[in-house]
This record gives structure tokens, sequence and C-alpha cells, in this order.
């Protein structure tokens, strides 16, 4: 599964990085926000109250956002751990940064209690969301462009990216090694707008205590953080389904996905 993950991570975030620089270089009209689905919630407002799209969304947007919350209450946050291309780079560069800094886990140099953890995803993620929400259905525009870390490292310098916006970039990615994925756990609005959905989710893994040695792998190889070995049941709006845990779980059977009331 984790070979899997990362070949599919791998092809989204090639197919994305191409359709930014063909846009670029003017060989093709499509960009990279025509298949994001955060651009579906973006212009809902509009489309409510102005029978319009905004900006550069439209059906196709609106489309991939209904269908991604449906994947979500099926799978969880899926979307984040196998499909975000952004979700994708920062996973691959807050691993290279375990790696350069020796941290033991994804939280980095600071590791905060599961209620901080909690209070600040829920804070943080909520007004960033309730911002670009605000600025967008306000001024009728995608306003978020120049800000949006997507948008700059994969738009090729597209419309409304500024100088300042790689400082933003840069600022992320700095961030992001002394705090691994950093941006997706506390600063992500499609994150905080899919938690909803991703909280009751169906599939959900399960570890088996009386395979389970306690050891603390599945804790320090999940991206999000997530204290794995200390419940029967991994239920955080947070699971991405990445299977990083399981591939870490060094007995067989101690850790296996299952639907509510399954069998693995």
């Amino acid at each position: 599964m984790r070979r899997l993950r990362t070949a599919f991570q791998v092809l989204v975030v090639a197919a994305v990085a191409v359709t930014g620089v063909r846009h670029a270089l003017g060989w093709s009209m499509t960009t990279i926000e025509k298949y994001c689905p955060f651009g579906g919630l973006e212009t809902a407002y509009a489309l409510v109250t102005r029978q319009k799209f905004t900006c550069a969304a439209g059906e196709l947007n609106l489309a991939l956002f209904l269908a991604l919350i449906l994947l979500t209450l099926l799978a969880r946050k899926a979307f984040c751990g196998w499909v975000c291309p952004l979700g994708a780079v920062l996973e691959w560069w807050g691993r290279l940064g375990r790696r350069w800094l020796r941290f033991s886990s994804f939280d980095g140099w600071w590791r905060p209690s599961d209620r901080t953890r909690k209070v600040l995803q829920t804070v943080l993620r909520s007004v960033v969301l309730a911002a670009v929400l605000a600025a967008t259905w306000a001024t009728g525009e995608l306003v978020f462009r120049g800000y949006d870390p997507y948008y700059i490292l994969f738009s090729a310098h597209g419309h409304d990216v500024m100088f300042w916006s790689y400082f933003i970039l840069g600022g992320l990615l700095a961030l992001g090694l002394a705090m691994p994925m950093a941006w997706c756990k506390y600063l992500c609005p499609l994150g905080a707008a899919l938690w909803p959905a991703s909280k009751p989710g169906l599939l959900r893994l399960r570890r088996s205590p009386d395979h389970c040695t306690e050891c603390g792998a599945c804790d320090d190889a999940c991206p999000q953080s997530l204290p794995v070995s200390s419940v029967m049941e991994v239920r955080s709006g947070e699971c991405t389904l990445c299977f990083e845990c399981t591939a870490a779980c060094p007995v067989a059977g101690a850790l296996e996905l299952r639907a509510p009331g399954g069998k693995p």
C-alpha cells in the first residue's frame, strides 16, 4: 500500500506540474485551478446568490468538491493522503526534514499534547477558511491565489503570484522542516472544510490488543501525529488512510482497516 500510494502521489504531482507549466507557456488554456475541489466551495456563495461562478471556478470545481465530500464520508481524508499534490510534496519535504534534523516523529521540534493540537487545528484552520471564503465571496475573485502554496508551487508563476508569494511559500517550507506537515495540520482551509465529513468516515483503522505490542512505531510513522497505539480505533477526522502506521507496525494483524461492524 505504501508503494501504491507513493506511485499515485508521484503521478498526480507530475500531472499538476505539467499542467501548470503548459498553461504558463501558452500551450494550453487549462489551469491547475480547473481540477481544484476547493474552488467548488469558494464559488458556492456566488452560485447561490448571483447564479454565476466565481472567476476561474466552474461546474467541474463544484462537482469535484461534492464528490470529495462523498469520498470523505466513506474514506475519511484519503484525498489528503493520496491525491492532494501539495500534501504529497509537504509530506516528502517533512520526511526530508525528519532525516536531516533527526526527529523521531512528524511532530518535529515541538510535540504538543493531543488537546493542544486539536485546539490549534480547529482554531487556526477555521480562521484561514473563514478569511478565504469571506474575501472570495465579498470580492467575487479568487483572492487567495497569491497566498495559496498549492497555486504558488504549481502554477509556474501564474496569475496573481507576486514576488512576496515566494516568501510565503519559503516560510511554509521552512516551517515544514521544523514542524513536518505544519500546513496540512494547522492551516489548510480545505482540511477544515473536510473535517466534519471525515470525522464520521466509514473506513477506519482498528488496533488488535491481542497482537499489538504497544511499541509506538505507528505513532512515530503517522504523518498527522495521531496517537494510534493508544486507541482501539482511529476515529480522528485527521486520518488520511495513508497506511504508514500499518507499514511501520512490526506485528502482522495489529492494525487493520475495517468498516464499522465489519470484518477486516
